[in-house]
């Protein structure tokens, strides 16, 4: 799958990006690797655009994606909760037709457990590039398979499960499979809001060891919008750096060939 970013956007999924640019570029050409889709970055996207006999426009979406990512193995893993009646046939839908094999949970108890053993399973050792999870969420929580029926447990990410080294350690188990300039997405309603949402991401980026962002606003999802952030953002990133600081980091990192 693809991330949909454009001139404006502020994201860890913008320094990928400007990664994979460089990597297509001749020595000297390269632009900065930021997070920030400025100008320079939309020229970069129009040159290879036009270099790559792709619609012109400027964006990175799904075509562009697919050409930036050709020759890099990179992952993109969606995991959506269709619990809700209402749900099926949403954003599931919207990635299948985009060509896209999200990871489908259903209602069920204990389902935290199971999703993470789904993603693990599917995610190959450095090569993912964003875990994206959508789904219904609340300041500081992200359902997973939460359902409509209060025996379900257990089925959700939940700021106050962080009072367990447990439940951070539970969850560490995926920072293998990220690569160097991997992140994670959130994209239930609210998620990153308020002070439950400004530790939610900041705690899964201290275990997680990768950049974590939530939206804090209502995500209706759906078509293009599965595939961006509606609204404003928050980020956390590991070592409590900026977005500018971390991506400036990954220089190095971005001249390396992906693990293999």
């Amino acid at each position: 799958m693809y991330p949909y970013l454009k001139q404006g956007n502020r994201l860890p999924t913008v320094a990928a990006v400007q990664i994979l640019l460089n990597r297509s570029l001749q020595r000297g050409e390269t632009i900065a690797v930021d997070g920030s889709f400025g100008r320079r970055t939309r020229k970069a996207i129009i040159d290879f655009q036009k270099r790559m006999n792709l619609g012109v426009d400027g964006v990175v979406g799904r075509n562009t994606w697919a050409a930036l990512n050709q020759f890099q193995g990179l992952q993109v893993i969606d995991t959506i909760d269709v619990a809700k009646a209402a749900d099926i046939g949403y954003e599931n839908d919207a990635i299948r037709n985009a060509g896209g094999n999200p990871i489908v949970n259903h209602g069920m108890s204990g389902g935290l457990k199971v999703v993470l053993n789904k993603i693990l399973a599917r995610g190959q050792r450095g090569r993912v590039v964003l875990l994206r999870f959508h789904g219904h969420g609340s300041p500081g929580s992200m359902g997973l398979s939460t359902g409509t029926r209060s025996d379900v447990k257990f089925s959700d990410f939940d700021i106050s499960y962080f009072v367990s080294k447990h439940f951070g350690e539970f969850i560490a188990r995926l920072t293998p499979m990220f690569c160097p300039f991997g992140s994670v997405e959130f994209h239930g309603c609210r998620v990153g809001a308020g002070a439950s949402g400004k530790r939610f991401v900041q705690e899964f980026s201290r275990y997680l060891k990768v950049p974590v962002t939530a939206g804090k606003q209502t995500q209706y999802g759906g078509g293009r919008s599965t595939f961006r952030f509606e609204g404003a953002t928050r980020s956390a990133f590991p070592g409590g750096k900026t977005l500018k600081e971390w991506s400036t980091s990954l220089a190095e990192a971005g001249q390396m060939s992906v693990q293999r």
